[in-house]
C-alpha cells in the first residue's frame, strides 16, 4: 500500500538532540575500534601472541563479522525501532569491550572482536537512518556529515587520548603506583564504562517518523525486489564506494607499518599522525556534506555524486605518498589522501539517503557495509601484504600499497560517475527534488 501523507519532522530541539547524540555514539564507537591498532603490541607482548593472530584480531575477524552481520542488520534497522536497536547494540558493544579487557587468551580476544563488528553493523548504518529522518532533504547533507564528523574525530583522538593516557598508565605501573590491570586492559575497561555511559543518554533520543515511505509493511521478498529496481543505480554506486574503501581502509592499516619502517618510533610520529586523522577527516566530512548539497542544488540527484567522483580522481596520486623520500611529502600526501576519503565516503551515504526510498534504506545501507567489510576492511590490508610479499618482502611495502590504491581510486570515479548518470534515469522522490 503506498504512503501519501508525510509524517511531520521532530521539532528542531529533538532533532538537535538526535544528531549530537547520534555523532557522539559515531565518536565513542570508532575511538573504541582505533584501540585495537594501538593497543595490538602490547596486547602481543602480555598474551605471547603472533603477528598472524594480531593480523586476524585487527582486520579479518572484525571485517567478516561486520560484513556479513551487515545484510540481516539492515534488514532489522528497515522493520524495528532504530532507538530500540541502538540500546541493545549499545549493551552488546559495552560487554564485547569488557571482554577484550578481561581476555587471557587469544580466543576470547576473536569473540569480543567479532563482537564488536556484529554491533557495527546494526549501530552505524541505524545511525545513518535515524539521522535522516531528524531534518528535511535540504538539510539531510549537513546533519549526515555530522555523523562522519564525530567519526573522524574518534579515529583521531583514539590515537592521541588512547596513547597518552596508555603513556600515562604505563609510567604510573613502572612507578609502582596502584593499578590493578595492564595498562592496555584498563583502556578498554575505561571504553566500556563509557559505552555504557551512552546508555542513559539515549533516553533523552527520540525515534523520529521515517520519511519518504512508499509502502509500507514490505515483507523480505518485496523489499528486495524494490532495491533491485534501483540496481542501475546501486550497483556502480556500492562498487565505487567498494573501491574507495579499499584506499581507505589500507591507509588506516598501513600508515603506522611504514613510518616505523622510516626509522620513526611510534612516538615520534603519533602526535601529528593523530593530527593529520582528526583534522583531514573532520574537514573531509564536512566538505562532503556541503559539496554534496551543493550538488543537489546544481544538478539533482545527478550532481550529488560528482563532487565524489572528482574527489576520488584525487585520491589516486595521492596514493603514491608512500614512494616519497621526503616526510613532509609523505604527511602532505596523507592529508590529500584522507580528506578525499572522507569526502567520498560522505557524499556515498548522503546519496543512499536521497535516493533510496526509506523502507529499503537501511538495507541499502546494509549492503553497502557488508561489500566496504569484507573487501575493503577485511581484505584490503591483506591483498597489499601479499602484493609485497610477491614483489619481494616487506621493503616492497610501499610500492606494493601504491599499485593497489591507485588503481582502486581510479575505479571509484569511474563507478560513481556511472551511478550518477544512472541516477537520472529513476523517478524523482521527494529527497532529491530541487525546490523551485
Amino acid at each position: 500500500m503506498m504512503a501519501n501523507a508525510q509524517p511531520a519532522y521532530p521539532s528542531r530541539g529533538r532533532a538537535a538532540a538526535g544528531i549530537i547524540f547520534l555523532s557522539l555514539l559515531g565518536f565513542v564507537l570508532t575511538t573504541d575500534i582505533t584501540l585495537t591498532a594501538l593497543l595490538a603490541e602490547p596486547m602481543k607482548r602480555d598474551l605471547g601472541l603472533s603477528d598472524v593472530q594480531v593480523a586476524l584480531l585487527q582486520g579479518t575477524a572484525y571485517g567478516l563479522a561486520l560484513g556479513f552481520a551487515s545484510l540481516p542488520a539492515g534488514r532489522m534497522i528497515d522493520r524495528i525501532s532504530r532507538r530500540f536497536l541502538l540500546g541493545c547494540g549499545l549493551v552488546a558493544w559495552t560487554g564485547a569491550l569488557a571482554t577484550i579487557g578481561t581476555a587471557e587468551d587469544f580466543g576470547t580476544l576473536i569473540v569480543g572482536r567479532m563482537a564488536l563488528g556484529l554491533v557495527a553493523a546494526l549501530v552505524v548504518p541505524a545511525a545513518f537512518s535515524m539521522a535522516a529522518d531528524l531534518y528535511p532533504p535540504e538539510r539531510r547533507s549537513v546533519s549526515t556529515s555530522l555523523l562522519v564528523v564525530g567519526q573522524a574525530l574518534g579515529q583521531g583522538c583514539g590515537v592521541l587520548v588512547g596513547g597518552l593516557a596508555f603513556d600515562a598508565l604505563t609510567r604510573a605501573a613502572a612507578a609502582g603506583d596502584f593499578i590493578a590491570v595492564a595498562p592496555w586492559r584498563a583502556l578498554y575497561l575505561a571504553a566500556a564504562v563509557i559505552g555504557a555511559a551512552l546508555l542513559a543518554l539515549l533516553a533523552l533520543v527520540s525515534e523520529p517518523a521515517r520519511q519518504e515511505r512508499r509502502q509500507d509493511g514490505a515483507n523480505l521478498r518485496t523489499a528486495v525486489s524494490e532495491l533491485w529496481l534501483y540496481r542501475g543505480f546501486l550497483i556502480p554506486l556500492l562498487l565505487g564506494l567498494l573501491f574507495a574503501q579499499v584506499t581507505i581502509q589500507a591507509v588506516s592499516i598501513w600508515s603506522s607499518p611504514l613510518l616505523i619502517r622510516r626509522g620513526l618510533t611510534p612516538g615520534q610520529f603519533a602526535g601529528w599522525l593523530g593530527a593529520v586523522l582528526l583534522v583531514g577527516g573532520i574537514a573531509g566530512a564536512l566538505a562532503g556534506g556541503w559539496l554534496a548539497e551543493l550538488g543537489r542544488r546544481m544538478g539533482g540527484r545527478t550532481g550529488v555524486l560528482i563532487p565524489a567522483m572528482l574527489l576520488a580522481l584525487l585520491i589516486a596520486p595521492a596514493s603514491i605518498f608512500p614512494l616519497m623520500a621526503s616526510l613532509n611529502a609523505f604527511a602532505g600526501l596523507l592529508v590529500v589522501h584522507i580528506f578525499a576519503g572522507a569526502v567520498v565516503a560522505t557524499i556515498g551515504v548522503i546519496a543512499v539517503t536521497m535516493v533510496i526510498p526509506n523502507e529499503i534504506r537501511g538495507l541499502a545501507l546494509g549492503f553497502n557495509t557488508f561489500a566496504s567489510a569484507v573487501f575493503g576492511a577485511a581484505g584490503a590490508p591483506a591483498v597489499v601484504a601479499l602484493i609485497s610479499r610477491a614483489m619481494g618482502g616487506e621493503a616492497m611495502l610501499p610500492t606494493a600499497f601504491a599499485s593497489v590504491c591507485v588503481p582502486s581510486a581510479i575505479m571509484a570515479a569511474l563507478f560513481l560517475g556511472l551511478a550518477s548518470r544512472t541516477s537520472a534515469m529513476l523517478p524523482e522522490s521527494p529527497a532529491t527534488a530541487v525546490p523551485g
